[in-house]
């Protein structure tokens, strides 16, 4: 039996892309319609992001349930569902401290912005991620994500300070955690 040689035209390597979300308390963003149309204003670009990418995690508990005889698996019920998005935006500006703050009150000045800090709050914006592959793309919108975790901050002389999050999207009202759109012309009607 012959083994099929690989297609490397279908492998994907996403080297470019944004990420984009909408300022605090803004709901009413056009939500994408596909991978290759341009985004609301609405929403705006974080930014930089540091090399490692983007990271997409799907995790979904399972129970199983065994029968008495042969103790055998009969069936596996669902339980608790989560899709977290990890990145980290590796420019400071009004939109990332925005995202790192969330909850606090920054307020640009003369020389730059103040923030007067407070305890993160529910902070559910919607958000864009969008990576390249030459004139390939994938899209991803999800209609309601929070930074749910943020990593260390660090100041130091050998390296770049950078924003860590773990952005969870929420199911919205259809019950998607997000919307994806491939552009592909292979895989096209």
């Amino acid at each position: 039996m012959a083994v099929p040689a690989p297609d490397i035209t279908k492998l994907r390597a996403y080297v470019d892309g944004a990420v984009y979300c909408t300022n605090f308390g803004v709901t009413n963003a056009m939500a994408p319609i596909d991978a290759s149309s341009s985004v609301d204003t609405a929403f705006k670009a974080i930014g930089g992001v540091t090399d490692d990418g983007l990271t997409e995690t799907t995790s979904q508990d399972r129970t199983k349930i065994f029968l008495w005889q042969k103790n055998q698996l009969a069936r596996q019920i669902t339980g608790e569902y989560e899709k977290v998005f990890k990145f980290a935006a590796a420019e400071t500006n009004l939109i990332t401290l925005g995202v790192q703050y969330g909850g606090s009150t920054i307020t640009q000045t003369a020389e730059g912005v103040s923030i007067a800090e407070n305890p993160p709050g529910s902070d559910i914006r919607q958000w864009i991620l969008h990576g390249i592959d030459g004139n390939k793309a994938e899209r991803v919108y999800i209609p309601l994500g929070e930074v749910t975790s943020r990593g260390d901050k660090i100041w130091s002389s050998g390296a770049i300070t950078i924003y860590e999050w773990e952005l969870t999207a929420y199911l919205d009202l259809a019950g998607h955690p997000c919307y994806r759109w491939i552009l592909d012309s292979a895989l096209a009607l």
